[in-house]
């Protein structure tokens, strides 16, 4: 797997555009929305977990080499985006 970093001024539109569908997470999963609280180990693993999942949703070839423990099984099939009208 191969990861980058950009600046976020280089990417702003899509991030307004995919926080307006509602695909924004929040750090750590429990807290709320610009919350200051700790990021614990659990939380960067949880998350780390989340990311590899959000990859391979988009990236299938991916999916056979996830060997981790997951709370269910994942459905991959295709999820229709909300109306962005």
């Amino acid at each position: 797997m191969t990861m980058c970093t950009v600046f976020r001024k280089d990417v702003q539109a899509v991030l307004d555009r995919e926080m307006n569908v509602g695909v924004g997470v929040t750090i750590p999963p429990h807290a709320e929305p610009n919350d200051r609280c700790p990021i614990t180990d659990e939380d960067a693993r949880r998350l780390g977990g989340m990311a590899l999942l959000m990859q391979a949703g988009v990236h299938p070839e991916l999916r056979d080499r996830l060997k981790f423990a997951e709370a269910g099984a994942v459905d991959w099939s295709p999820v229709r985006r909300p109306d962005t009208d």
